[in-house]
């Protein structure tokens, strides 16, 4: 755990170091040129900073491609996975992948929109509520497999993806990924 919330300035200090033994990373033209087959699998999961697909799944730069966003709500990753899904032949697969003690856990529809629009101009209201649904989540279990399930059944996701799409639980304390749908 960190022993202070990091800063900008805290970033490009760590990124020196990074940098200095960096490995480049192909372009997208070199990956083409090289006849490397393109990502087939995308991961949609939470923002969360404990929950890291590529430790956990042990990946590697290029092999997937993941949308991370709060909750890993697939409403929210629907406009990625689609654009994703038209370019280099599309994808097979989509994993969405919750975690336990999620945030969206933690506050309900109301709460997040009344303390949204406690910071902004009531002019603005209503873009707080175009902005809903936030995401609130009272069983982690039970919102991957609505995730899942609400993507198989939406039409802008091929027909042949929809079995392509399943859902799965990170357990924080054990590092295991179970399965659920």
């Amino acid at each position: 755990m960190a022993s202070h919330s990091l800063t900008i300035a805290d970033l490009l200090e760590r990124n020196k170091a990074t940098a200095a033994k960096h490995t480049p990373i192909p372009t997208i033209d070199e990956i083409v040129e090289s006849g490397a087959p393109p990502p087939k699998l995308m991961i949609v999961t939470c923002l969360d900073s404990r929950c890291i697909p590529e430790r956990y799944f042990n990946l590697e730069v290029g092999e997937i491609v993941v949308h991370r966003n709060a909750g890993g709500n697939a409403k929210t990753a629907l406009r990625d996975i689609t654009v994703f899904d038209s370019l280099f032949g599309g994808i097979d697969e989509i994993a969405v992948v919750h975690h336990t003690d999620c945030g969206t856990l933690r506050f309900t529809e109301e709460s997040i929109a009344s303390g949204i629009k406690a910071r902004v101009d009531p002019s603005h209201w209503h873009e707080v509520d175009a902005l809903q649904p936030f995401g609130a989540v009272t069983d982690v279990e039970q919102s991957v497999k609505e995730d899942v399930e609400w993507l198989r059944a939406h039409p802008l996701i091929r027909d042949d993806l929809r079995k392509g799409v399943h859902g799965f639980v990170f357990d924080l304390k054990t590092g295991k990924v179970e399965q659920k749908i």
